[in-house]
This record gives C-alpha cells, sequence and structure tokens, in this order.
C-alpha cells in the first residue's frame, strides 16, 4: 500500500525559456530544449508518520528536444535533497519525488524520467518580498523575482501542474547557474521564472 503524504510551502523555478515559458501550451521550449532548475521549501508535510517541515528541496531538469510533455520527451533529473534531512527524511523526499509514492510526480516519474540521480547539499532558500533566493551548495544558485503587470500585481499563469491550484506568479530570474557535472552546466540568467506558495498531496 502507498504510503500517504502531502507537502505544502514555497516554491520556485528558473529555466532557459524567455518569460514566459511556453511548455505550459505545450509547445517547444526556446533552443528546442529545456534546462530548469526547480526548489521547493516544505514548511508543512508528512510521509506517513515521517514530519518533512523545514526541508528543502531541488531538482535539475535536462530534457531532450521538443515539447516537454511530449510522451516521447524524456528528461535526465538530479534530485537535490537538504544535507541536514536525516536518512528517514531522504527516503521519504527520494520516494515523493521520484514517483514511487503516487501524486503528480508517479506519471511524470514513469513517462519523462530516463536516468536520476541522488545528492544532497547545504540549502539556503529565503523569500524577501518579490524576491525569491535559492541556493543549494556549488550545484544550483538563481534569484527570481516576480514580473509585475496592471494594477502592480504579479501577472499570473495557467495550468501549470506543480500546485493544486494549477496557478504560478510569472517572473524573471536575476541569475539562475546550475554547475552539477558535464551535463548539468549552464546559466539562464534574465530568463522565465515561476514562484508559488504550493500544495501536492497523493490523497
Amino acid at each position: 500500500m502507498t504510503t500517504t503524504w502531502e507537502i505544502s510551502g514555497e516554491y520556485a523555478e528558473a529555466c532557459n525559456c524567455d518569460v514566459a515559458c511556453q511548455c505550459v501550451w505545450m509547445a517547444a521550449p526556446d533552443d528546442d530544449h529545456c534546462t530548469a532548475a526547480l526548489a521547493w521549501h516544505i514548511t508543512d508535510g508528512r510521509y506517513g508518520d515521517t514530519d518533512l517541515a523545514g526541508r528543502r528541496v531541488g531538482m535539475l531538469i535536462e530534457s531532450d528536444e521538443g515539447v516537454m510533455f511530449d510522451p516521447s520527451t524524456k528528461w535526465d533529473v538530479v534530485l537535490l535533497v537538504d544535507d541536514e534531512a536525516t536518512d528517514e527524511e531522504r527516503a521519504a523526499i527520494e520516494a515523493i519525488y521520484l514517483g514511487r509514492a503516487g501524486g503528480i510526480w508517479a506519471p511524470v516519474a514513469d513517462g519523462h524520467f530516463r536516468s536520476t540521480e541522488v545528492a544532497t547539499a547545504p540549502v539556503e532558500f529565503a523569500v524577501d518580498g518579490d524576491t525569491t533566493t535559492v541556493s543549494f551548495g556549488d550545484e544550483m544558485s538563481m534569484e527570481v523575482v516576480e514580473r509585475v503587470g496592471f494594477n502592480e500585481e504579479a501577472g499570473t499563469v495557467s495550468p501549470h501542474p506543480l500546485t493544486a491550484d494549477l496557478t504560478m506568479k510569472t517572473g524573471e530570474s536575476r541569475s539562475a547557474t546550475v554547475s552539477y557535472d558535464d551535463r548539468f552546466q549552464w546559466d539562464v540568467g534574465g530568463n522565465n521564472a515561476y514562484i508559488c506558495d504550493f500544495e501536492l498531496t497523493n490523497a
């Protein structure tokens, strides 16, 4: 029987597309492939009896050419886990984000993940007004800011699959670098970012 889990908190992503990323509309990304860094700060959450509040999670994605969510498009993925996580917490995070425990990540992993690696790193995740700053050791660093439109309100985009109401705030990365290994090396600052308060569950 699959363990029940639910997590919520703060989310940010930065990718190589111009603002706004067209993967949401099932169109090919800029450069015809996606390089993206995703980050979550879990402020409240559980995997069975394991408390995940306070843990931070990152994901690096390098996709094949073509529409990112096309069934034929495969991704190479690195899951970055907060180095303060216990063995039990790390196992829970891997089960959730690598699709073993149902929820949104199960079909994503089954349909797209070609290769996966897991690494741990010290993490900083800070939100200050409209700006979110994230770092995972030397592997990932981003600073993203909301893009404001009419009425001085952040623009939104929908449907985005990684939050319960399917809505993200549009943003732009002031900086967005990744340096993990030869496959995961990029600097896409000045491009698309999405930011939201997220809620995910397999219930």
